[in-house]
């Protein structure tokens, strides 16, 4: 197996499909598999909270990952995941022992 170095440098076309080739066609956060009608790309930090339009800094997503995920960062989206299904979880178990 081949590895593919992640890009570096501009936001360009040649550099997303680079993205993609280096992340297996797959959802960055989720590990979906990626089609072109699927994909979207996402700034890691977002460019609100100060992060840069660079690759270095975009993941391609999801794209109802990258929608759910909105201007949150990867690590408050991730947070905000766990809280959902620790909250499920507990409900779940809630009525099952009823």
């Amino acid at each position: 197996m081949v590895t593919v170095a992640r890009p570096i440098g501009n936001v360009s076309t040649e550099n997303v499909l680079r993205l993609l080739e280096y992340q297996q066609y797959r959802c960055s956060l989720t590990g979906r598999e990626l089609t072109p009608d699927s994909s979207a790309l996402d700034h890691i930090v977002p460019i609100g909270c100060g992060g840069e339009h660079a690759i270095e800094n975009t993941q391609v997503l999801h794209k109802d990952v990258n929608r759910a995920k909105g201007s949150m960062t990867n690590d408050e989206f991730i947070k905000l995941c766990r809280g959902v299904a620790r909250w499920n979880a507990t409900r779940k178990n809630q009525k099952e022992s009823k």
